[in-house]
């Protein structure tokens, strides 16, 4: 089972419904909604299957964080909704030490986020948002001309 039905049947768990739609706004890959108790995530139909990992990740992040429905970032506490989303799901999918493991192997960001079974903007994500919080360290490997 790869990490993309793992986390579809952690939703099935937990009662939402992962719906794959075509979904008309470029910008958006998926979206969580809780419409009077009916939990789904809709994620875009077009996304590679890590992607696809990486943005119910984050709907589910969206779940356990808040229930709220962030579609547009009209105050400070949309953008605060989604980042402990997102916080969430680097959490979920990812640690320092995975990474710094996959990262002995190879120097290349593409190969280390195909070995982690997530996208290569999502590895980059998670590595800033550790940074952030004082969990991860660029001394911890150097991969290439960029330090992780």
């Amino acid at each position: 089972m790869n990490r993309f039905e793992e986390l579809e049947e952690e939703a099935s768990i937990l009662g939402i419904e992962v719906m794959d739609i075509d979904i008309p706004i470029p910008e958006m890959n998926a979206a969580y909604m809780n419409l009077l108790g009916v939990e789904r995530i809709f994620l875009r139909n077009s996304g590679t299957v890590r992607e696809r990992a990486c943005w119910i990740a984050e709907e589910l992040g969206h779940h356990h964080t808040s229930q709220m429905q962030v579609l547009r970032y009209r105050c400070v506490e949309d953008w605060r909704a989604e980042a402990r989303a997102r916080r969430w799901a680097h959490m979920r999918l990812l640690t320092p030490d995975a990474i710094t493991t996959a990262a002995r192997n190879t120097d290349d960001m593409y190969e280390i986020a195909e070995a982690l079974d997530v996208s290569e903007e999502f590895l980059r994500e998670s590595i800033d948002d550790f940074q952030s919080k004082g969990i991860w360290s660029s001394t911890f490997v150097s991969v290439g001309e960029t330090d992780i």
